[in-house]
């Protein structure tokens, strides 16, 4: 009897185990699919993606924890922001290119403030937390569809992230861009791994009141501006890149305003039209630059 009773008792735990909710027990995993096969949650046709794919996101933003997937290989079209809410993951398989297309509204322009430069990926809302990008192609589509734009003009953004705490780009390219690849400002603890960025039109990293953020394992490839620009950072880190050019651009570190707190190391720098690192009006606070190999830099 006693053994009956137990063993009932235990089944009973088991249960209740393995129905506890994710709000009281371990974190929501769940995937939403994004596809141009028609085998996803939501299905795109390679015209106005951003569509489909925002409401995906919409949907993670609900649920924390999500990650939202594009399915590949599949170019997806977008001709609006992608927005990225709070605990969500934005990842691609292997072959997914996010593509800006053509024939689209001037989206900033040089007069813009930092908040009013639109992107083809943003945050949803004023604020976020816990944000990641990873696995993609970033086309910002300069040379199919918009080479008469002046690069470094503020239009067409890849990126513009404001006001996030928590942020990983990882395993991602930026490519063929009219401004900024990535443009972070007003956030804190941010992680940037193993990203390519080859010919963007302004800066390829461009943190500007940032708290806390790395740059490693990258490759940047300058055709305006610099590999990375620290503006009124603290407590930031360049480490392990690889910084040239196609032709074109200024320097691999770009120091600028005050900071506190900076390392960089490890880097190569090389063919660069500007010298390795610059300083321009800054006030530095333990500032720390030190075996990188620089090679043919102005």
């Amino acid at each position: 009897m006693l053994k009956r009773q137990l063993g009932t008792l235990f089944l009973v735990t088991c249960l209740i185990l393995t129905t506890v909710p994710t709000v009281l027990g371990g974190e929501n995993t769940q995937v939403i699919t994004v596809a141009g096969d028609g085998s996803g949650d939501y299905n795109c046709d390679g015209i106005d993606d951003h569509v489909q794919i925002n409401q995906a996101l919409a949907d993670a933003a609900k649920n924390p924890g999500t990650t939202v997937q594009l399915k590949g290989p599949f170019t997806y079209d977008i001709g609006d922001s992608l927005l990225i809410g709070s605990d969500t993951t934005l990842a691609g398989d292997s072959g997914v290119t996010i593509k800006l297309a053509k024939g689209l509204p001037l989206w900033g322009s040089r007069e813009s403030s930092i908040a009013e430069k639109k992107a083809m990926l943003m945050i949803r809302g004023s604020s976020a937390s816990n944000v990641k990008i990873e696995n993609l192609t970033v086309d910002g589509s300069q040379s199919d569809y918009y080479p008469d734009i002046r690069l470094g003009t503020s239009s067409y953004n890849m990126a513009t992230i404001i006001n996030v705490n928590g942020l990983t780009i990882q395993n991602v390219t930026f490519q063929n861009g009219c401004n900024d690849a990535m443009l972070i400002s007003k956030s804190s603890n941010v992680m940037i791994d193993t990203v390519t960025v080859n010919k963007c039109g302004h800066d390829c990293v461009y943190a500007y009141h940032v708290d806390g953020i790395t740059v490693k394992n990258s490759t940047f490839i300058n055709r305006t501006n610099s590999s990375v620009r620290f503006d009124s950072v603290t407590d930031g880190a360049m480490q392990n890149n690889e910084c040239t050019t196609s032709g074109g651009g200024y320097a691999g570190l770009e120091l600028q305003g005050t900071l506190k707190n900076i390392e960089a190391s490890g880097n190569y720098f090389h063919d660069l039209d500007a010298p390795a690192v610059v300083h321009l009006n800054t006030k530095e606070t333990n500032v720390n630059i030190h075996d990188n190999r620089i090679e043919n830099c102005g």
